[in-house]
């Protein structure tokens, strides 16, 4: 992804890492030592990769806030906006869909961390025809704990985004 392909958006949906399977309240669970290492390795994938967000959405849930501190200890250098959303912690697909298609269109290359089903279903309503078999397959199954959709497509801006628009091109399991 380049900033010389203006019309292109790159769309990484991720699934917190590993998390604790009991806390007093849901929205409280930390992540594992598995769960951060997880994250860590999305984030030494994304840098390999030259690929820097310059938007990041992220759940207000411990384990989506943990997810992101660990993968941005892998990207030195970070200069993107960070926000956290209630509504990801416990919405679906159009919730987050709403959610994107407000973003400025400065920003080509979005990153959203939070939990399932809502990433592989989100995944799976984005991704056209030319999509993955593969990954496409993974995407309808489920994401596992630490995995990021890798999604992209000719849209002008962030408000075109719409069912079947996008190219989804793998799925990252750490």
């Amino acid at each position: 992804m380049t900033a010389s392909d203006p019309d292109s958006r790159l769309l990484l949906l991720m699934r917190h890492g590993k998390a604790e399977s009991a806390a007093e309240q849901d929205h409280e669970r930390e992540l594992t030592d598995k769960g951060r290492n997880q994250a860590r390795l999305i984030g030494e994938y994304l840098e390999s990769q030259g690929v820097r967000p310059t938007r990041v959405l992220v759940s207000t849930a411990a384990r989506t806030r943990a997810t992101w501190e660990a993968v941005l200890s892998s990207m030195p250098g970070f200069d993107g906006r960070v926000t956290f959303h209630d509504d990801l912690y416990e919405s679906g697909p159009q919730p987050v869909l709403d959610l994107l298609r407000t973003r400025k269109d400065k920003h080509h290359v979005v990153m959203v961390i939070g939990h399932e089903p809502t990433m592989s279903m989100l995944s799976t309503l984005l991704a056209g025809e030319e999509s993955d078999s593969g990954s496409l397959a993974q995407a309808r199954i489920g994401l596992p704990t630490g995995a990021m959709s890798v999604l992209s497509g000719p849209l002008e801006q962030w408000s075109d985004l719409r069912e079947e628009c996008l190219t989804l091109h793998t799925v990252v399991r750490p």
